[in-house]
């Protein structure tokens, strides 16, 4: 199968995930069944194809689902907005944080991909409304 190509791979921890001077997500397609995963694998996790490619994903996407959260978590004053989003090349669903959208929402509704850094200064991304 030829899976020995896969432990060529850098590590999970090494692979870049984020493209800070591009502001997009860096993840892999499989060339064999455009299978799109983020962060990278170095496997297709739906036909195991040892090909995967490093691709950056677009700034725009989908947002297809949201709900406004009540929960604290560290470094997040409530309430706080969490969505799922479908990247418009064709990449992974992602869940992640919605910032700047206004009540009521009519879904689905398009979102830039915004990447940034949390207050600790590790990369992080969220949605915001397009334009």
């Amino acid at each position: 199968m030829g899976l020995e190509r896969a432990l060529e791979r850098k590590p999970t921890g090494e692979r870049p995930r984020f493209d800070p001077d591009g502001n997009r997500l860096v993840g892999s397609r499989c060339p064999d069944c455009a299978a799109t995963a983020w962060p990278a694998r170095a496997v297709c996790h739906r036909c195991g194809g040892p090909d995967v490619q490093e691709v950056p994903f677009a700034r725009t996407a989908t947002l297809l689902t949201v709900t406004e959260v009540h929960v604290p978590r560290p470094g997040l004053e409530v309430p706080y907005m969490l969505g799922q989003a479908a990247l418009d090349d064709g990449g992974p669903l992602l869940f992640g944080r919605v910032r700047g959208l206004s009540e009521p929402v009519s879904l689905p509704c398009p979102v830039d991909l915004v990447v940034g850094e949390t207050d600790e200064g590790r990369p992080t991304y969220w949605f915001e409304p397009a334009g």
